[in-house]
């Protein structure tokens, strides 16, 4: 159709105004899309880029009449106040439209970020910053609403979300300024929160932030979110008087305030008073079906050990939603606190049929039967437990039980199992089945085992990592270089690897130039780690450069005293003439482990009897 035959049409006089009207031109720029008429667009702009998003070739464009009526509809709505766009920034805005309609989100926040930035328009930056929290971006919605706060003198809620987003970033000094701003806008903040990152703050932004809420305090006394956040800071000030004068006005004016309440109670509890809980019990009676409050206060009870009175209340609240499954699970976890197993049994159950946290139902319950020697109930529930946080350690505990019957065939049909229920997890449950034989010593089958899964995954740098400690234990030294230099060949810096080969040759071989080599490359990748200096040092030791190897073990030692760390050591200083510095070494070492085989072979090695050596 041609465009020219619309020159004098009402929609073309609303085109021509897409420049001024940013609010106008969402509203009429989809029926200039499906006209054919995007091109007219540009005569805002000098030409547009190439990429432009082209209108969906095989959808129906509408009439002329119903176009030209629809464009008349919106010419005649009310016109919005104008808010020119610069030429340069017409096209990026309409693809940024384009994107959001075909629902490419984080595209179109990308571009309307960037002309937020630029432009002076509050209203595009608070649509950018609305898809921004919309799309989870704290990055973007950071720095939106920081400019929306400083082009909107009015806008105390975008400063309310500069402070959320300070605070979560770990700034309350900076968060404190747009909470001030917000106030002064008008608007409520949850100040409590600025406290929440104090502990991880040096003292010198400890005291900015002290100042900044006290400043606040001083400037709007009669605000309950604020002296609640006064209240916190005296607490971890380690003024529990001034915090409960502080709370004292908010709780006679909002007795039922809850952050108020808990805050009291737990410096009650911290000065060990004796009815720490009365104003919460109080509350309680008033609000009897305030949930949120009484998971609190369940909570706090259970923390304190008070396991019987948090049973009561985890079941006032199962009353209240009998079908929550976040209630249930807490009700049975304090019920295997307080050793009440016959009841957790019964809740974990009743979860399992509510069809609600699933896997932790069936982790706890393995737990409780296997802590009644119900070996079977527990491998049962062990073996349902999906993938999820819970699904290594219960495979691990149900594969043990297996073991401790002394069923292996079972134990390795139940990982044959598992790994056909969960073909995602097969990875790590070769290596777990492989490790828990060679925990037995069943050194040959473990290998089989790695072999099978190698075939499978033969880049595994665990499975192939798993084999070689194994080879070396069996004696094999050359499956274990093989295994280590395979893991090399796609993972040339691996630091680990490097560290292990290197080690293994210094250990077994005579390769010991090679052995420094690869040594000092992991070295490099992972300055300062300890194992890497001890094995370093000992490879110089080997190499005869006493001097290196000591200051090297002098390190690794200081940073790791481990047993074999301090048997290299010792060895370099008791060859070096320094033989009371090792026997003092060697003797520190015993004491923390008094069955470090490291140091008494290498006592047995040098001859050295500690029981007949001097003590200086």
């Amino acid at each position: 159709m041609d465009s020219a035959a619309y020159k004098d049409a009402p929609l073309m006089g609303l085109i021509s105004r897409l420049c001024h009207h940013w609010d106008m031109m969402n509203k009429i720029y989809i029926f200039a899309m499906q006209l054919g008429f995007l091109v007219t667009l540009t005569a805002c702009q000098s030409t547009a880029p190439a990429t432009a998003t082209a209108p969906n070739p095989t959808s129906q464009a509408p009439s002329e009449e119903s176009a030209l009526a629809k464009a008349d509809e919106v010419a005649e709505l009310e016109p919005l106040p104008e808010t020119p766009i610069p030429a340069a920034s017409l096209y990026p805005l309409l693809q940024a439209e384009f994107l959001l309609r075909q629902r490419r989100l984080d595209e179109a926040l990308e571009i309307l970020t960037r002309e937020a930035m630029q432009l002076q328009d509050p209203e595009l930056t608070r649509r950018a910053l609305r898809l921004a929290e919309f799309q989870k971006n704290d990055r973007h919605a950071l720095v939106l609403s920081m400019r929306l706060t400083n082009q909107d003198g009015n806008d105390g809620a975008a400063a309310v979300t500069a402070m959320g987003l300070l605070i979560r970033a770990g700034q309350p000094e900076r968060a404190l300024t747009f909470a001030r701003t917000a106030k002064e806008r008008g608007a409520r903040i949850n100040a409590p929160a600025l406290m929440v990152s104090w502990d991880k703050l040096e003292p010198t932004r400890q005291r900015a932030t002290a100042e900044a809420i006290e400043a606040l305090a001083a400037d709007w006394p009669e605000d309950q979110d604020i002296a609640i956040a006064l209240a916190y800071l005296y607490r971890a000030q380690n003024k529990p008087d001034a915090a409960l004068e502080t709370l004292d006005p908010v709780l006679i004016a909002s007795p039922n305030e809850e952050r108020a309440l808990l805050l009291w109670t737990q410096i009650k509890l911290d000065q060990d008073a004796s009815k720490p809980f009365k104003r919460l019990r109080a509350a309680l009676k008033r609000v009897p079906d305030d949930e949120a409050m009484r998971l609190q206060f369940a909570r706090l009870l259970a923390s304190t050990e008070r396991y019987d009175e948090a049973r009561e209340q985890f079941s006032a609240l199962l009353m209240l939603s009998p079908r929550n499954g976040d209630y249930l699970f807490s009700l049975a976890l304090i019920e295997i606190e307080a050793k009440q197993l016959d009841a957790a049994i019964a809740n974990l159950q009743a979860l399992v049929d509510l069809g609600q946290r699933p896997d932790e139902a069936h982790y706890y319950l393995g737990r409780v039967y296997e802590d009644r020697g119900e070996d079977a109930d527990a491998i049962s529930s062990y073996d349902q437990v999906g993938p999820s946080r819970e699904f290594f350690d219960a495979t691990r505990r149900g594969a043990e039980l297996r073991l401790n019957a002394g069923d292996t065939r079972d134990f390795q049909e139940g990982f044959r199992q598992s790994r056909a229920n969960h073909p995602g997890q097969a990875e790590q449950l070769y290596g777990l089945e492989a490790e828990l034989l060679g925990e037995i010593d069943e050194k040959e089958l473990a290998i089989e085992v790695y072999t099978e899964a190698l075939d499978l995954f033969p880049e595994s740098v665990s499975l192939l990592y798993g084999r070689a400690m194994t080879f070396e234990v069996l004696g094999d030294i050359a499956g274990m270089e093989n295994d280590l230099r395979a893991i090399l060949v796609f993972k040339p810096n691996n630091a680990t690897t490097l560290n292990a080969l290197g080690y293994t040759l210094t250990v077994h071989t005579n390769r010991y130039e090679e052995a420094a080599d690869l040594i000092e490359k992991a070295l490099q990748l992972s300055p300062g780690e300890p194992a890497i200096l001890d094995s370093l040092g000992w490879v110089y030791f080997k190499l005869g450069r006493f001097l290196q190897a000591a200051d090297l073990l002098k390190e690794a030692y200081a940073r790791f005293p481990d047993a074999e760390v301090a048997a290299h050591l010792g060895e370099v200083l008791w060859v070096s003439g320094k033989e009371q510095d090792a026997l003092a070494i060697w003797r520190a070492s015993l004491e923390q482990q008094p069955d470090a085989t490291h140091v008494t072979q290498a006592l047995e090695r040098l001859g050295v009897l500690l029981e007949e050596a001097p003590v200086d």
